[in-house]
């Protein structure tokens, strides 16, 4: 429930640290390492990575997560499928031309489908594959995690005060 918003000049008290929440984000990490090791044992890959492998994974952080990636894949998980048109109006400030951009990019990168509907005039309609829906959901956990430690830090150091050296 949201609490009610705050009288002028008074500051709303500070949500108390939750170690039942810290923990269930210290097993999520230790399982995420688990899992990648297993992933990268079971590819053969060394752990260590050049420099280029580095460069290719920022690479493809960057479509996914570059500018307005972020925001059509939300809309395509808020709504599920959408045409051009829908997308664009949910997305204020984004040109047609670069939301097609994106749309090819991110289908490029196996998070979108796109589906042309037999009707008259055709239209094209815009989801998340598989890929795209569990980015998503892994996507949830880290939102969480910074938000849980945006208030964690909040708490610990005072508004407008930097935290001790």
């Amino acid at each position: 429930m949201l609490s009610p918003a705050p009288s002028a000049g008074r500051v709303p008290p500070l949500a108390v640290p939750d170690p039942a929440i810290d923990r269930f984000f210290q097993d999520f990490r230790e399982s995420a390492v688990r899992l990648a090791e297993g992933v990268n044992d079971l590819n053969r890959r060394p752990t260590e990575e050049t420099f280029e492998e580095v460069q290719e994974d920022l690479k493809l952080l960057r479509t996914v997560f570059g500018k307005w990636s972020p925001e059509v894949l939300v809309a395509l998980h808020v709504a599920p499928a959408g045409g051009l048109e829908s997308l664009r109006r949910r997305l204020a400030g984004i040109s047609p031309r670069i939301l097609s951009l994106k749309l090819k990019e991110l289908e490029e990168k196996g998070m979108i489908r796109r589906e042309v509907v037999d009707s008259r005039p055709p239209r094209v309609r815009y989801s998340l594959t598989e890929r795209g829906w569990t980015v998503a959901w892994l996507t949830q956990p880290v939102l969480l995690y910074l938000k849980h430690t945006q208030t964690s830090d909040s708490m610990a150091t005072p508004a407008g005060q930097n935290p001790a050296p």
